[in-house]
C-alpha cells in the first residue's frame, strides 16, 4: 500500500469509528416503545367459594367452582404429579363420544408440567349436565386424557 492509500485508509476508518457507534445509538433510539411481555395466563386468581362439580384422576384433580349467585364460573386444576407433556391444553367438549376435534370444542386454558391453575369458564344453560373435559397435546395432536366431572 502506498503512502497516499494508507492515509486515505486511516481517514476512512476514523470516520467509521465515529459514524458506526453513532448509527447504532440512533437505531436503538428509533425503536418505538415496546409493549412489555405478557404471560398467556393471568396472574394468580383466588378460587371461588362453592364447588359445583369435581373429578379426580391419579395425576390431577379438577373442580368446577362458582360464586353463590352462580354468575361466575371457574375451573380449578391441580397437578398431583408432574405432567410428562409440557404442551397440554384443556378443552370443554359437549359430547363424550370417541371423536374429538379441537375446532368444535371450547378452549379453557393451558396446563404446564406442574402447578395449580384457575381458569374462568363461560357457562351456558348446560350447567346441570356434567362437564366433559379433554386434556389435549397440541404439538403431537393427540388426546392425553378425558374426564367427566360429577355433581357435588
Amino acid at each position: 500500500m502506498i503512502k497516499g492509500l494508507r492515509s486515505r485508509h486511516r481517514q476512512i476508518w476514523m470516520v467509521w469509528a465515529i459514524l458506526l457507534p453513532a448509527g447504532i445509538l440512533l437505531a436503538w433510539l428509533a425503536i418505538p416503545d415496546q409493549q412489555p411481555i405478557r404471560l398467556l395466563q393471568s396472574p394468580v386468581i383466588s378460587p371461588l367459594p362453592e364447588i359445583v362439580q369435581s373429578g379426580s384422576l391419579p395425576d390431577y384433580s379438577i373442580n368446577l367452582r362458582s360464586n353463590r349467585t352462580r354468575s361466575e364460573w371457574q375451573l380449578e386444576w391441580f397437578n398431583k404429579k408432574v405432567l410428562q407433556v409440557p404442551s397440554a391444553v384443556v378443552y370443554q367438549v359437549n359430547n363424550k363420544n370417541g371423536s374429538f376435534n379441537p375446532v368444535n370444542a371450547k378452549l379453557i386454558g393451558r396446563i404446564e408440567a406442574q402447578g395449580d391453575y384457575w381458569f374462568p369458564v363461560p357457562m351456558d344453560s348446560s350447567i346441570n349436565k356434567p362437564l366433559n373435559l379433554v386434556l389435549y397435546d397440541f404439538i403431537h395432536n393427540k388426546i392425553i386424557d378425558s374426564i367427566q366431572l360429577k355433581q357435588k
